[in-house]
């Protein structure tokens, strides 16, 4: 086995050098489910990249994103994914029945407020080892990739404001904590890069998508992103 494993290191090696790493920068927009409060989140995602490039063919990628969104959520709303996915019982379609459900159970005294609108944030910062195999096209600065890895997402949102008038009617006898959590992830990767000949720079535009894994995870993440990497 260690036979077999020396001119392997040794070539992967020396492809790191012939070609040398790249850094990079990355900007794009990012798209999933909060898991605290049920809603569609979107906008916005920002990162970096350093690229170990193998064999000619293969590129190592380790990359990290940020990503934030924030969203208006009216409280009855939560309340009735909270209270389905916790104890199983759908007020969906029975705006008065969860009213009751609050005040027999909770001991909550105040219905106005579960028409208020709160404010939502949602926090990922990702971090990512994606493995990508490049198809050179002949004679062309064009190179499409695919690729896959294993990754982590660090997530947390809340509502503080939300919160506080939740603890507030229910005298703390029932609580929210915000929702914050770390999941490993499967990811699969689709871009193209574009290499300019003679010169350290290359630009790329791919979509990544990402399952988070274990309890809470919440929906897959859709990601697209353009940037940029320095370096031959």
């Amino acid at each position: 086995m260690q036979k077999l494993l020396v001119p392997v290191v040794a070539f992967l090696t020396a492809g790191i050098l012939f070609a040398g790493p790249r850094v990079g920068a990355r900007a794009g927009y990012y798209g999933t489910t909060n898991p605290f409060t049920g809603q569609e989140t979107d906008g916005p995602a920002l990162g970096g990249q350093l690229v170990l490039p193998l064999a000619g063919i293969f590129d190592l990628e380790f990359s990290g994103t940020y990503a934030s969104s924030k969203a208006d959520i009216v409280m009855s709303d939560f309340l009735i994914n909270y209270v389905n996915d916790t104890y199983g019982i759908d007020f969906s379609n029975n705006p008065d029945g969860l009213q009751q459900y609050l005040e027999s159970q909770w001991g909550w005294s105040d219905p106005g407020i579960l028409n208020q609108t709160y404010e939502a944030t949602y926090h990922d910062v990702g971090l990512a080892s994606v493995l990508k195999l490049g198809v050179p096209l002949a004679a062309s600065v064009l190179k499409p990739y695919v690729g896959g890895g294993v990754g982590v997402h660090f997530t947390a949102s809340d509502a503080d404001a939300m919160l506080a008038a939740f603890e507030q009617q229910t005298q703390g006898t029932v609580t929210i904590d915000p929702y914050d959590h770390i999941h490993p992830s499967l990811l699969g990767v689709v871009g193209l890069s574009i290499q300019p000949p003679m010169l350290p720079i290359s630009f790329f535009g791919e979509y990544n998508y990402s399952k988070p894994m274990g309890d809470d995870a919440g929906d897959p993440i859709n990601a697209f992103a353009a940037g940029v990497n320095f370096g031959f």
